[in-house]
């Protein structure tokens, strides 16, 4: 189970995860996992000179209700994330970045369908999934108990019509308390981690200036995304800090705009600073001097399939690991600033 644990760091997700083998409440080896992405000041690529000016206090909250992996035997992966290098790659392609770790080409590739990129939904969903098969259920099972999830803050949002540019910022939540009614009125705890004013709710860093609606489809643009993965055991805990480049968001928004479905995030996680979280998650289980556990990093690295960047060069070794989810959303209120995640030691 432990082994586990220190494979979900791979998916970059956040809440209040136990990894003593008992799973908190009712979970099997963590409760937690959140999608609380963030991103770092990008402007997004739609609109010129950024959104107009809006009221703070006239937004659309929306909060995640449950997460999608794409796991299956029928390669469901393949249809989780984005064509984020333009490429439709196969194990023989051959202009493609250098497999990392003597990966073997047939490894990180072929991408899902339409050139998807999703080599965590290839390769290390699975191993999860084999090491701890409610993973996904627990996660799941951890929002609708109101220990976690992620915040999408819509600035200005019309009742209807198109938006060409406009403002969204996106905000981690802590522990609600209690199990979310999911009809407006939760009023969720926001993480600190990514608050420019810890006495600010609302200072979010994670600004998206170029985000749009165009009918239902709200696109965030292009951006960096940050995934925080809080994890505990009986006796210690720390916090993984997870960036996803080159990544994109989208969702479609209901009639009403108070809830969404069919929403995707993709991007690309840098293979060296990855695998520098995952250590962390080995110090905390212990797990440094493990076989077992070099073997686990090892197989990380493999997973790589693209440059950190998005893109391809044969010239160069891939060091970077795409990933793709979906999720589901409804509208929710920005509490008060929650507690701070602790950071621990990592394995060397």
């Amino acid at each position: 189970m432990a082994l586990a644990v220190a494979t979900v760091v791979a998916m970059g997700c956040s809440g209040d995860a136990n990894t003593d083998g008992t799973g908190g409440n009712q979970g099997k080896g963590g409760e937690g996992g959140s999608m609380s992405s963030s991103s770092s000041s990008s402007s997004g690529t739609g609109g010129v000179g950024g959104a107009p000016e809006c009221p703070t206090d006239e937004a659309t909250v929306l909060a995640a209700t449950e997460l999608f992996f794409g796991e299956g035997n029928s390669g469901e992966w393949k249809a989780f994330g984005f064509n984020l290098d333009g490429l439709e790659s196969t194990a023989s392609s051959k202009d493609l970045c250098q497999p990392n770790a003597d990966a073997a080409p047939s490894t990180p590739y072929p991408d899902g369908d339409m050139g998807r990129d999703n080599s965590f939904g290839k390769n290390l969903l699975p191993l999860i999934l084999s090491l701890y098969p409610t993973w996904v259920t627990d996660i799941n099972n951890g929002i609708q108990k109101g220990f976690f999830t992620s915040m999408l803050k819509l600035e200005c949002l019309p009742p209807e019509g198109d938006v060409a540019v406009m403002t969204t910022k996106l905000f981690g939540a802590t522990s609600l308390g209690m199990a979310p009614l999911w009809d407006g009125t939760d009023k969720w705890p926001v993480a600190p981690e990514l608050l420019s004013d810890t006495t600010d709710p609302d200072s979010s860093t994670i600004v998206f200036n170029g985000s749009s609606v165009m009918g239902t489809t709200f696109d965030a643009g292009k951006g960096t995304f940050v995934l925080t993965v809080p994890l505990k055991t009986m006796t210690d805990s720390t916090s993984i800090k997870l960036t996803l480049y080159n990544a994109k968001l989208t969702m479609t928004l209901s009639d009403d705009r108070k809830s969404s479905t069919g929403g995707m995030i993709g991007g690309v996680l840098n293979t060296e600073e990855f695998v520098a979280e995952v250590k962390k998650v080995g110090a905390l289980l212990d797990l440094c001097e493990s076989q077992v556990f070099t073997n686990i990093i090892t197989q990380v690295r493999q997973s790589s399939d693209m440059l950190t960047d998005g893109t391809q060069d044969p010239t160069k070794t891939c060091d970077g690991i795409s990933i793709g989810l979906g999720f589901e959303m409804k509208e929710v209120q920005l509490g008060d600033v929650g507690p701070v995640t602790p950071v621990g030691a990592a394995c060397p």
